[in-house]
């Protein structure tokens, strides 16, 4: 795991470890232990004042984004981003000069089409994550194209789309979707997260649900397809994988390396209802979607996912974006994460202070506990899903995303 421990960072880690953890009830379901949390941490909130250092895009800078999903810290200490709009990797120094810009939307070597997700592989290359077909194209840091992983069967047929890929320093936890078609209008779908090695061999299974599609009697409902999908796996620094399992409720489940289930993790929680506003652009994505399919049926449901997703942070402990998160914050708060230990106990929130907008941009933590705000990410997003049928502001034109860098103060 890399990490560049600076004085800043250990400060929070100082007072992250002097914060009273209370355990979680621990109780046994099925055999299985369940961590059941409280809905207030006995370690309260804790508010980290961010001070902007450095930032690029917009409409008067000569840097232009189509869709920042991702940001590293290479052991060179330069910034390494992902654009999945643009399907490549803007490279900047720590002080936030450009230096490079490496990959390129294409088939060809070190190229990419829309990725989802980028990370340092175990030797050290960067992983660039393709959503379809699924696979991991690696490029050193110097920009020399390397091998392209594939995780699919030849001998089984169908197709894989890939949501995620993580490592735990030696294997890759992929979080991706087997297709596999039965006739011309109907496909057997299994959802899974698996590790493999990085050559693309099978190692263990973690999580998998299969479901039938038939497209002649096809019903779209977010709520029953329960998607393990971007951002919704994690692995801990011990190697046990963390996994959001369910749409509709506050549940982790937690997997040893091995694949057997080591524990869950839940707290109480109320769902927060979706906006008129999310849900109208919801529905509209989803029709621009599946307007393929003849008479297909579309549920949307009133409520967001509990968990938005779920990452370990600079501090080792699991950080965890609810469906409250960037709603009715305080002033001047721009989002709030749940922190848990790596056990499972529900140790305190942290909430971030900076200038933001908690429902539309994001920010990405770094390994010393800076922070890179990409501003504009869920509309972006939106737009990018909807094929340009959303993407607009309220006056009508698409604000500039802009990268703006974070230190701790």
């Amino acid at each position: 795991m890399r990490r560049v421990l600076n004085v800043s960072l250990m400060t929070l880690l100082a007072l992250a470890l002097a914060l009273p953890a209370a355990a979680g009830e621990q109780i046994e379901k099925d055999g299985v232990l369940h961590i059941m949390n409280a809905a207030t941490p006995p370690g309260g909130n804790e508010v980290i004042e961010l001070e902007e250092v450095w930032r690029h895009g917009g409409e008067d800078d000569e840097d232009f984004f189509g869709m920042i999903s991702q940001c590293l810290v290479g052991e060179d200490g330069n910034i390494y981003l992902l654009d999945t709009r643009m399907s490549e990797i803007p490279v900047y120094s720590r002080d936030g000069e450009r230096l490079t810009t490496l990959s390129r939307e294409g088939d060809g070597p070190g190229e990419t089409r829309t990725p989802s997700n980028l990370l340092f592989m175990p030797d050290g290359k960067l992983g660039i994550v393709q959503v379809f077909p699924g696979r991991v194209t690696t490029i050193a840091t110097d920009g020399t194209p390397g091998d392209v992983i594939t995780f699919s069967d030849p001998a089984t047929g169908g197709f894989l789309q890939m949501f995620d890929c993580v490592s735990d320093g030696q294997r890759l936890i992929v979080t991706a979707e087997k297709i596999n078609p039965q006739s011309q209008t109907e496909q057997d779908r299994t959802n899974f997260v698996t590790a493999f090695e990085t050559d693309g061999t099978e190692v263990v299974e973690f999580y998998s649900n299969t479901y039938h599609w038939d497209f002649l009697n096809y019903t779209y409902d977010d709520l029953a397809l329960n998607r393990v999908d971007f951002r919704k796996a994690a692995v801990g620094p011990d190697g046990r994988v963390y996994v959001v399992t369910r749409f509709d409720d506050y549940r982790i489940d937690v997997y040893r390396p091995d694949g057997s289930p080591d524990r869950v993790i839940e707290r109480e929680y109320e769902h927060v209802k979706r906006s008129e506003v999310e849900y109208n652009r919801l529905k509209t994505v989803l029709e621009t979607q599946l307007a393929p399919i003849p008479n297909a049926k579309i549920v949307v449901c009133e409520y967001n996912p509990d968990i938005a997703g779920l990452f370990f942070g600079y501090d080792g402990n699991l950080w965890v974006g609810n469906s409250g998160a960037g709603r009715d914050e305080p002033e001047g708060i721009m989002t709030t994460w749940d922190v848990f230990t790596p056990d499972g106990d529900f140790l305190k929130t942290v909430s971030a202070r900076c200038p933001g907008k908690g429902r539309n941009d994001i920010l990405i933590w770094t390994p010393e506990g800076d922070a890179v705000m990409v501003t504009g990410f869920q509309d972006a997003a939106m737009a990018l899903q909807s094929q340009g049928a959303l993407g607009e502001d309220d006056d009508g034109e698409a604000e500039p995303m802009e990268v703006v860098y974070y230190r701790a103060k």
